[in-house]
């Protein structure tokens, strides 16, 4: 039963993987937004450097955003969705498959783009190390709690900016520990105890949120 999971997981990505154009844009956005601030500040390096944590975290979760509302979009529009729900596989386990997916394509993307920006903003590379391993966390658990809002908000008009929404405000304290990890790696503190939390959050959230998800999931089939 799992491998049919991974196939699931599979199809997912080709199918992201041949259409391109939006991981494309998402990290197309969280460069471009990254390298603006880095204009921006580059005539005061050291203000550049304390500032690159928060602009790169809050440029990489918008740019997640973009993605989100594919999550089950494009099943839902030619009844693939329904047919899948219907199916023997778990609710549950489609809405983590579905997930999974979309963080392999945008999540893990972000995080290898944040390899390339973080030296030009001029982070230490032991500090970007750090920062790729806390952003990892911070794109799955994004992932996590977008897939149980796009479930929440399918077939909805305007899906995107509910999604932004009901998202944004869930994400803070995800933001804040990330921030918080990079800037005590920066200052050469202490910072694995904020990486726990994080680890603990995306815990919580890989036990929730796809039995949530599903839940949604299976109220949309009853109401369709």
């Amino acid at each position: 039963m799992t491998a049919r999971y991974f196939a699931l997981v599979r199809r997912d990505l080709r199918l992201m993987a041949q259409r391109g154009s939006e991981a494309m844009a998402t990290l197309l956005f969280f460069v471009t937004v990254a390298c603006l601030f880095a204009i921006a500040l580059s005539a005061n390096q050291n203000l550049l450097v304390l500032a690159a944590p928060g602009v790169l975290w809050i440029s990489a979760l918008l740019a997640a955003l973009l993605a989100l509302d594919a999550v089950y979009i494009r099943d839902f529009e030619d009844g693939t969705l329904d047919l899948l729900l219907m199916s023997p596989l778990s609710v549950p386990g489609i809405a983590g498959a579905k997930m999974l997916s979309h963080w392999l394509l945008s999540g893990i993307g972000l995080v290898a783009a944040s390899l390339l920006v973080a030296p030009m903003m001029g982070t230490p590379l032991a500090v970007t190390g750090i920062m790729a391993v806390s952003l990892s966390f911070g794109t799955l658990y994004m992932s996590l709690l977008g897939g149980v809002a796009a479930s929440l908000t399918l077939g909805a008009r305007r899906s995107g900016l509910l999604l932004a929404v009901l998202v944004l405000p869930l994400l803070v304290p995800m933001l804040i520990l990330g921030v918080l990890t990079a800037e005590a790696a920066l200052a050469a503190l202490p910072y694995k105890a904020y990486l726990l939390l994080q680890l603990a959050m995306v815990i919580a959230a890989l036990g929730l949120a796809p039995a949530a998800a599903g839940a949604f999931l299976n109220m949309h089939l009853r109401s369709s």
